[in-house]
């Protein structure tokens, strides 16, 4: 409502005394005779309909009406045309009922014979800023400000609403859990701008999928919630779900760049999974996760089962939050082997976790719960200094020159003090930089590639390698190649497993091998299984071999022996 003058603004009076009226109309015209427009009823109906029929800026309204009286006026007011300022009207022995009214709902009262001109219009201009204000209060406290959707309070407000409805009426609720996948590589690569862009078209969209009188409502960060009441079959909820998978499925634009967007979807029913709002948000949540672990960009249903599966899983964190205080964690170790010498040049550093209920844990199954948590950064640190202080004991025991190979996940190279963390922990340690070599995925390079090569220069300027893991299985773009100070491709197995029997698979790893040769990096072809794959990379070049035909990942201790005694019992292949 504009308050600088350039529109009047339009006052409805509902005063059945016609001396006050035209004592408030004689105010008005001496103070500002432009700025206000003024309507005058007598009656409360009159006020009703005159309301209904045009809208008003504000009601200057008396308490002492022929067809009401008191709070009633207040009261009737507002439940009819809720958004709408009112200033109280009262006399010099009604003022603790005009109180009473501003308690009610009023924005402000005035006392009859007891105000000129500027107080009135002072008043008037007061209550509908002060309703404004209100109402913006009111939007903060129930809706995101960024999407505009409902937020968690209000969200669970209906919720609640809607599952008592379905009470009544005998009807389904369904409740969709929504998040985007892969969001957090998108918001670091593209930055927060792009992804709060992404964020609002995304609720934009899915506003598209549902009713009006469906909720949609941003529940944190990247993640949405849907109620949708009335439905007469389970059904219905996963026709919404499918049409938000194929909704968000057309590019969204961002700074100028098409970025795909998938999403997994959890869907959870009431009364059938659960009878309150909070089991019904914990198993759609849990329903989401399980579509994650589909795959993604799908939907599931909650089961059963899934609750069971969801509470192991949570003990399962827990426990992993305390793996690390309790010495739980241990690395085994996989020889790096030079196929021009048989000989082991180095090793792999393999995190296992040696959980008191589950026995032996491999990575698959815990990293990325430790990624998720964050836990992944002092779990690393943990396992490069250990790895450090084990390359440098084999070294110190003649045993030499061997070096020691330490993944890094995309979440610690997002790490600012990355090189700080890692000089820090050779000075520890002293481990001889150059025996020390990083392996990474091309999807952490390719997150942020300006800062990955600042980073990847730093590191290397201390003397440490750079490897590339699984190279052939991500973004596999060569310009990277160059432009980054790599030393070292290693071949995905996934290559490497058929080799011999599929001329594809033995086509890539070729021309991988002749790559990495033509830029003057060293190749090691990961998971080599048996005899043939071996002959098969020697004879196309390859420089280092590593997998299970050599030997298993093992202890510190099985290492050592093995570094005493070398691989004279594995059969040199010729060269």
């Amino acid at each position: 409502m504009p308050l600088n003058g350039e529109k009047k603004i339009n006052v409805i009076l509902v005063e059945d005394n016609p001396g006050d009226a035209r004592l408030v109309f004689e105010l008005i015209g001496e103070a500002d005779p432009s700025g206000f427009r003024l309507t005058h009823v007598s009656r409360l109906a009159e006020a009703i309909a005159h309301l209904e029929a045009e809208s008003h800026d504000v009601v200057l309204l008396d308490l002492s009406l022929p067809d009401a009286h008191g709070l009633r006026t207040v009261k009737e007011i507002l439940s009819r045309f809720p958004g709408l300022p009112i200033v109280v009207l009262s006399g010099l022995d009604d003022e603790a009922l005009a109180i009473q009214a501003v308690q009610a709902g009023a924005q402000d009262y005035l006392v009859k014979g007891m105000s000129d001109g500027n107080l009135l219009i002072r008043s008037l201009r007061y209550a509908i800023e002060r309703k404004q204000t209100e109402e913006r209060l009111t939007y903060l406290a129930q809706f995101d400000h960024l999407t505009g959707l409902a937020n968690r309070t209000l969200f669970n407000e209906r919720l609640t609403q809607a599952l008592s409805w379905a009470d009544r009426n005998d009807h389904l609720v369904a409740l969709l859990f929504l998040d985007l996948d892969h969001f957090k590589s998108i918001n670091d690569s593209l930055g927060h701008n792009a992804g709060d862009r992404l964020l609002i078209s995304v609720a934009e969209r899915l506003k598209k999928c549902v009713r009006k009188t469906d909720v949609v409502s941003r529940f944190g960060g990247d993640e949405f919630t849907v109620i949708l009441e009335g439905l007469n079959s389970a059904k219905d909820a996963a026709a919404v779900a499918q049409k938000i998978l194929e909704t968000l499925h057309p590019p969204f634009d961002l700074n100028a760049q098409e970025v795909y967007v998938t999403a997994s979807l959890g869907i959870t029913i009431y009364p059938h999974d659960g009878g309150s709002a909070e089991e019904l948000l914990r198993y759609a949540d849990t329903a989401m996760y399980r579509a994650k672990d589909q795959g993604r960009n799908t939907y599931q249903y909650f089961t059963a089962d899934m609750n069971k599966r969801a509470f192991e899983m949570l003990a399962f964190r827990n426990s992993l939050h305390k793996a690390l205080d309790n010495e739980e964690f241990l690395i085994h170790y996989q020889p790096f082997v030079d196929v021009r010498t048989n000989r082991i040049i180095a090793a792999e550093a393999l995190l296992r976790w040696q959980h008191p209920q589950y026995g032996l844990v491999y990575p698959g199954r815990f990293i990325p719960l430790a990624e998720e948590s964050e836990l992944i950064i002092p779990i690393g640190a943990w396992v490069l200094r250990k790895a450090c202080e084990r390359c440098k004991s084999w070294n110190d025991a003649g045993l030499g020159p061997i070096g020691i190979s330490v993944n890094l996940s995309a979440r610690q190279f997002r790490q600012r003090d990355l090189p700080e963390v890692v000089n820090n922990i050779l000075a520890e340690t002293g481990l001889d930089p150059g025996l020390l070599s990083l392996e990474l995925t091309e999807g952490s390079l390719m997150d942020d590639p300006h800062v990955a090569s600042g980073m990847l220069f730093m590191l290397r300027e201390m003397g440490v390698h750079i490897s590339i893991d699984d190279f052939g299985t991500g973004y596999s773009s060569l310009s990277y190649l160059k432009r980054f100070p790599i030393e070292t491709l290693k071949i995905a197995q996934t290559f490497v497993f058929d080799i011999n029997k599929d001329s594809d698979d033995a086509a890539i790893a070729g021309a991988i091998i002749a790559l990495s040769h033509s830029l003057h990096l060293d190749v090691v072809a990961e998971g080599v299984e048996n005899h043939e794959q071996l002959l098969f990379l020697i004879e196309h070049g390859c420089d280092i071999v590593q997998g299970n035909y050599f030997s298993f990942p093992i202890p510190n201790d099985e290492l050592v022996l093995l570094l005493q005694h070398g691989l004279e019992e594995i059969e040199k292949a010729p060269a």
